[in-house]
């Protein structure tokens, strides 16, 4: 049985369409309610669905699966499921229903176009709803005042069937990947997802779900098919994210390149990657963390990467990471640096409290890891020269970090203006340990006695500030909250560097807490509650990663 799905939006793989549930008020036990989730996550919703008995609209429950969504009335209820991306079908089985909405923008129109077909013209979110009839009556109770639509209702009889077909704005994706595989079903996606201890079947089932459900098809700026972060509200690709999501779909190998990829079909002439993408929109305003050489190397090790996928990587990689050598360098013996946190990935962390730009131990060892990767590249392709210069400016960058970063007791971070230490105790600062036995043993060593100790590490898994520093915010972000990724790379490290024990303490303690508090953006340190977005996309692959790998049931 999947476990808990009420924070999850149902959906479907490839859909730009999602149904949440909302705690309703009054004689209203629960709301459902459909949106469309391109171009952003503030794109309004479309309809709220609700049972509609002869004395008006009547309270439900709303009870789902990963192929239904019912809304459960006294009398009957309200069933809904995806028979493809983008068509619905919505029935009354034993009582009516209502699809209304009062949140109507300037333009918005309800357009009867036939007996038993409406067009519902939804301006802000770039798409159009065609309603059609199969079975049934349905009929508008809706008004109109002038300009638009001021009230939609439709009203649909017990026993009839409806479906909702969108009919988007975009004719297609601005660029097209020619080879592809089709969108798997939910089953299929679920036995090719990692497998896991018998302890975490149901929260397996449910990681599934949410990958899955955040798939869309190519449209617009997303010319493959991607895994969004959610669709909630956090409806982008991040050029980080889709790092984590590749790891996860070791055993669906196209999928994998997609995601990993998707990020670089933006790539600017001088190598910068967007922040984020989404099917509308690019942003190139901040940048994210360059993990894509330690992500593609730890795909290699899985047999996921064959040498067709390594060479169409060598060259974009090459370019992402000349530009941080570059663009966000002060000469070629200087430290890289962060313009602002959202660079990090770490918007918030207290790394950024004194100003920037800074300079920011994590940074320099991404790209260490990132030219070893691109040497071992180098010289699978046959390129013996670039394999040795690579190797050569990963050596350079390692010693620049210890001789400019480490104290002696620990990392940290500076100003790069002034060369200033900053005082801040977030993890931020233990992430080289992700370098593992590129690191000197005695840094290894002191940087995985501080990572295990009570400072950070607590029965839910790593905070991401100190718990014990005046900066700790419970949902502080970035300043305390435990999250996917930094417990991915810290793990992977101590994992490299021989403190198997520690990276399996922390694995174990994430993913019971992902067992018990669900896929959720971010988690209290101390609590263990979900905080934020409640259906994220790399808090679900990262928890399959771990649970598959370290945890202390894995075989």
């Amino acid at each position: 049985m999947i476990a808990d799905l009420r924070h999850v939006p149902f959906s479907a793989a490839g859909s730009y369409l999602a149904f949440s549930r909302l705690t309703g008020t009054g004689a209203i036990s629960e709301t459902v309610r459909l949106r469309t989730v391109r171009g952003s996550a503030l794109t309004p919703e479309l309809l709220e669905v609700m049972p509609l008995t002869t004395n008006g609209p009547a309270a439900g429950t709303a009870i789902m699966t990963p192929e239904e969504l019912a809304i459960e009335a006294d009398s009957g209820s309200v069933r809904i499921s995806f028979e493809g991306p983008g068509c619905i079908s919505l029935r009354g089985d034993g009582v009516g229903f209502l699809l209304r909405s009062d949140a109507i923008g300037p333009y918005d129109t309800l357009v009867p176009v036939g007996r038993d077909e409406w067009r519902y013209l939804r301006y802000e979110a770039r798409t159009t709803i065609r309603i059609r009839v199969r079975t049934g009556s349905l009929r508008s109770l809706s008004t109109w005042d002038g300009v638009r639509t001021g009230l939609l209702q439709l009203a649909g009889d017990p026993g009839t069937v409806i479906e909702l077909v969108e009919e988007p704005e975009a004719a297609g994706p601005l660029q097209v990947i020619p080879e592809r595989e089709a969108m798997p079903g939910f089953r299929e996606f679920l036995a090719s997802v990692p497998e896991c201890p018998p302890e975490f079947t149901s929260t397996r089932e449910l990681a599934a779900y949410v990958l899955w459900s955040a798939l869309v098809e190519p449209s617009g700026f997303l010319g493959r098919p991607s895994m969004l972060m959610s669709k909630n509200w956090m409806t982008n690709l991040w050029s980080w994210d889709n790092c984590f999501n590749a790891l996860s779909l070791e055993r669906i190998p196209w999928l994998a390149e997609h995601q990993y990829f998707s990020v670089f079909d933006h790539q600017t002439q001088d190598g910068r990657l967007p922040d984020y993408i989404n099917d509308a929109f690019r942003s190139f305003s901040f940048v994210k963390p360059p993990i894509h050489g330690w992500a593609l190397r730890r795909m290699r090790e899985r047999d996921v990467v064959d040498e067709r996928w390594l060479a169409a990587a060598y060259e974009p990689l090459s370019r992402w990471t000349n530009w941080w050598l570059t663009a966000r360098r002060s000469g070629s013996e200087g430290l890289p640096h962060y313009y602002h946190g959202n660079d990090s990935g770490w918007d918030n962390s207290t790394v950024f409290e004194s100003g920037v730009p800074i300079e920011s131990p994590d940074l320099a060892a991404l790209l260490v890891l990132q030219m070893d990767c691109l040497s071992d590249v180098a010289t699978t392709l046959g390129h013996a020269e670039q394999a040795e210069d690579w190797s050569r400016q990963s050596e350079r960058m390692l010693d620049l970090l210890l001789d400019r970063l480490w104290t002696g007791d620990r990392f940290v971070a500076r100003r790069e203006r002034d060369g200033r230490a900053i005082d801040s105790s977030s993890l931020l600062t233990r992430v080289p340990v992700v370098l593992g036995n590129r690191l000197p043993r005695d840094v290894f060593r002191t940087l995985a006695e501080d990572i295990g100790s009570d400072d950070f590490l607590t029965a839910n898994g790593l905070a991401t500030e100190s718990i014990q520093s005046a900066a700790y915010e419970s949902d502080g972000y970035w300043r305390g909250p435990i999250w996917a990724p930094s417990t991915m790379l810290i793990v992977d490290g101590l994992a490299a560097g021989g403190e198997s024990a520690l990276a399996d303490r922390i694995a174990d303690a994430f993913c019971r807490n992902v067992a018990r508090s669900g896929m959720a953006e971010n988690f209290d340190a101390l609590s263990g509650r979900g905080l934020r977005d409640r259906a994220y996309s790399w808090t679900a692959s990262v928890f399959l990663t771990l649970a598959s790998r370290y945890t202390s049931q894995a075989s």
